[in-house]
C-alpha cells in the first residue's frame, strides 16, 4: 500500500485492479462490447426516446452516441487513516458526439485534462477538481500542487484525478447536433439506471458527489435508509452500498447562483460546496 504522510492517505492499486476488471466484465457483458458495439438491451428505446418525438417523427438536428462508458482512477482504493476513503463523482452525461468509449480510453481522456492547467479545463473538471480537493482535506484553488498526492514508494505524484472515479447516470448521449446541447430525457436515465446500480455495487463508493439536480432526483429510486446530516449531505444505501452522498448542482449550471466550475466570485462553490465536503472528510476521518 503507498502511503501520502502528510495526509494519511493511502492507496491500494491492486484492489483497484479487481474492481476495474470487475466493471469491465459487467459493462462488456451489458453495455459496451469488446469489438465496440453497444449491446444494452435498452439502446432501441433510448434511441428512439431522442431522436423521434412523441408521435414518432424524426428531431431534425438530433444526434445520439452510444456506450459511453466511466472512469476509475488507478488509485481509487483510497485510504485515509485506517478508514476507507473511495470517492464516486456521478453526473448526468458527456454529451460528447464519440461513440464507443471504453473504460480504458475514458480513463485516458480523464488523465489528458489532468494534465491541463487548472484554467484550460472546462468547466466541468475545474468543478470535479475543486470537490476532489475537499474530499481529501484541501482547499479549492488553481495551483499544481494542490491536486498531487505524494505517495512513498513512487517517483511521481498522483494526480487527483488518478484517484477517483466518474461514472454518468447515461452511458449514451443524446444532442442537439453539432454541440454539447443535451436532449436526453426520463427514459435514457430510468434505463441506465440498472448499470449505475450495478457500478456503485461493484466500486463500493463510501462518498458519492452528485452533480446536478436531476440526476440527484433520479438516484433518490434506488436510494434507501437516508439519513440527513446537512443540506446537501446525508448517509444512504445506494444499490446496497452505505454512503455518504454529496448533492449539488451542476459545476456548468447556467444560473450563477448555481454554477460552481470557476474558484472566484462564485457564491456557490464557497458557501455550498466547501462546507458540505469538508462536513464529509470531517466523517471520514471519524469513522
Amino acid at each position: 500500500m503507498l502511503a501520502d504522510k502528510a495526509s494519511r492517505l493511502a492507496s491500494d492499486p491492486a484492489a483497484t485492479t479487481r474492481r476495474i476488471e470487475g466493471l469491465r466484465r459487467y459493462l462488456t457483458a451489458n453495455v459496451l462490447a469488446e469489438s465496440g458495439a453497444c449491446v444494452c438491451r435498452n439502446l432501441g428505446r433510448c434511441r428512439r426516446s431522442a431522436l423521434r418525438d412523441r408521435a414518432g417523427a424524426s428531431r431534425p438536428n438530433a444526434a445520439f452516441a452510444a456506450g459511453q462508458l466511466s472512469h476509475v482512477g488507478r488509485h481509487y482504493d483510497l485510504r485515509l487513516g485506517d478508514r476507507p476513503l473511495r470517492i464516486l463523482v456521478i453526473a448526468m452525461e458527456t454529451g460528447r458526439p464519440r461513440e464507443g468509449v471504453s473504460l480504458d480510453e475514458r480513463h485516458a481522456e480523464v488523465m489528458t485534462s489532468a494534465a491541463t492547467a487548472f484554467p484550460s479545463r472546462n468547466q466541468h473538471m475545474k468543478g470535479v477538481a475543486s470537490a476532489l480537493r475537499l474530499a481529501v482535506g484541501r482547499d479549492p484553488g488553481p495551483d499544481r500542487n494542490g491536486e498531487l498526492l505524494r505517495l512513498s514508494g513512487r517517483l511521481r505524484s498522483v494526480h487527483l484525478f488518478d484517484a477517483y472515479a466518474m461514472a454518468n447516470l447515461r452511458l449514451c448521449s443524446a444532442t442537439v447536433a453539432g454541440s454539447a446541447k443535451s436532449l436526453g430525457n426520463p427514459t435514457m436515465s430510468r434505463n441506465c439506471l440498472p448499470h449505475l446500480s450495478a457500478t456503485v455495487r461493484i466500486l463500493e463508493p463510501t462518498l458519492c458527489i452528485v452533480q446536478g439536480v436531476e440526476v440527484h432526483r433520479t438516484l433518490t429510486s434506488v436510494m434507501s435508509n437516508r439519513r440527513r446530516l446537512g443540506s446537501h449531505l446525508e448517509r444512504a444505501r445506494i444499490a446496497g452500498v452505505d454512503t455518504l452522498v454529496a448533492a449539488f448542482t451542476h459545476p456548468s449550471a447556467m444560473r450563477l447562483t448555481d454554477h460552481w466550475g470557476r474558484l472566484t466570485s462564485v457564491p456557490y462553490l464557497h458557501g455550498t460546496v466547501v462546507p458540505t465536503l469538508r462536513a464529509a472528510h470531517q466523517l471520514h476521518r471519524a469513522g
